[in-house]
């Protein structure tokens, strides 16, 4: 009888399972690329088949991991991306605020994908539901990235219109302007405004981030909110309340204000040229009133004229501070808070006059009597 020959069994044995295993590893790396497709797309071409394969892998074992939300926040949130910054950087951030669990699982997939290569800066609107899959898709792509929108101190209305238009809003300037010269009743009642008022005034300048594809509605109610924040605290509202003036009279003063001066530091003088004013029974003839009853001038192509003419003054007009005593209707303008801060916290001062300096600086020269106003004209 033959005698088994173990020592030639086991060299046989482990030939055997290094082929099994060199088998299951050739279809491992044949088939990662391919499963890996299906669940994430396709890899990117640039990539050797080694790299792919590697790539395919480590997705698939964090498979769930990518697929499903990382975020402990329940509202949407706005993430910034610099133009230098590097994909490296921007996975530990996202990792560091919460938005992926793991930064370098999210690296992995920008590489596997191409994405890494396509990433655009500005700012974007990440939703909480959203995926690690879906927010390197979601901040690779132009057009989800979110509109970049300016409302400038004192700004009116048509103003902000024309803005609209220009920055690719799915809504129209012209849409726009219906909305806020005739608001919903929930906005009026919201706002307590006045009879008959529009929402100039109450659309606080500031630069906006705003989704994409946001809604007229809920753009406006962006503004509103961010007004509401900053424009009715209660101690700003305690000070509107000391000078005897309702919130939309404040408003009105502060437009006025605002397109008088840009120097913050004479905003709460001028604003105690017209309390004294009014206090003296003294129409207030400031020229932004005038400004804003005339509308667009088209020699000037402007919503503000620079140049009045005596018939402009005589404008027939309830804005037309000239020929009507007292606060017009309502804002001529967007105000700044520094402007309506004047309003409530006026300088202590003599002043009924006030008109721009010679010196090219922008600021004023201020008058107790109407002799010294006229020594402070211009040669």
């Amino acid at each position: 009888m033959t005698q088994y020959n173990k020592s030639s069994f086991f060299p046989k044995f482990l030939v055997i399972v290094l082929v099994i295993l060199l088998v299951a590893l050739i279809g491992t790396l044949i088939g990662a690329p391919e499963r890996a497709a299906k669940s994430f797309g396709p890899a990117d071409r640039s990539l050797n088949p080694i790299l792919r394969a590697h790539y395919a892998i480590t997705l698939l074992r964090a498979k769930d991991e990518l697929l499903t939300s990382a975020q402990e926040s329940n509202y949407p949130r706005k993430f910034s991306i610099e133009p230098d910054e590097s994909v490296e950087a921007l996975c530990r951030r996202l990792e560091d605020e919460a938005y992926t669990s793991s930064g370098a699982l999210f690296c992995t997939y920008l590489v596997y994908s191409g994405l890494d290569r396509k990433i655009q800066s500005g700012t974007f609107t990440l939703k909480p539901e959203l995926s690690s899959i879906e927010i390197a898709q979601t901040i690779t792509n132009p057009e989800a990235r979110d509109i970049a929108f300016y409302i400038y101190p004192g700004w009116r209305l048509e103003e902000i219109a024309v803005s609209i238009d220009l920055c690719g809003f799915e809504f129209s300037g012209k849409e726009f302007l219906a909305y806020a010269y005739a608001p919903p009743e929930d906005v009026w009642t919201q706002l307590q405004l006045p009879a008959q008022a529009s929402l100039e005034g109450y659309l606080y300048p500031d630069e906006y981030s705003l989704e994409p594809h946001i809604d007229l509605e809920s753009t406006v109610e962006v503004f509103l909110s961010n007004f509401r924040a900053h424009m009715q605290s209660p101690e700003l509202l305690a000070g509107i309340a000391a000078q005897n003036l309702s919130f939309h009279e404040a408003l009105t003063l502060a437009s006025i204000i605002e397109r008088e001066t840009r120097a913050d530091e004479e905003k709460a003088i001028i604003a105690s040229v017209f309390y004294n004013r009014i206090a003296e029974g003294m129409r207030l003839q400031t020229d932004p009133t005038v400004q804003y009853a005339i509308g667009f001038d088209e020699k000037e192509q402007t919503w503000w004229k620079t140049q009045l003419t005596e018939a402009d003054l005589q404008v027939d007009s309830p804005y037309n501070t000239y020929l009507y005593a007292g606060l017009p209707p309502g804002p001529i303008a967007n105000p700044s808070l520094t402007s309506l801060e004047a309003v409530a916290y006026p300088a202590q001062t003599p002043y009924f006059y006030f008109r721009a300096k010679c010196d090219g600086s922008g600021t004023h020269a201020f008058s107790v009597t109407y002799e010294e106003h006229l020594n402070n004209a211009c040669p």
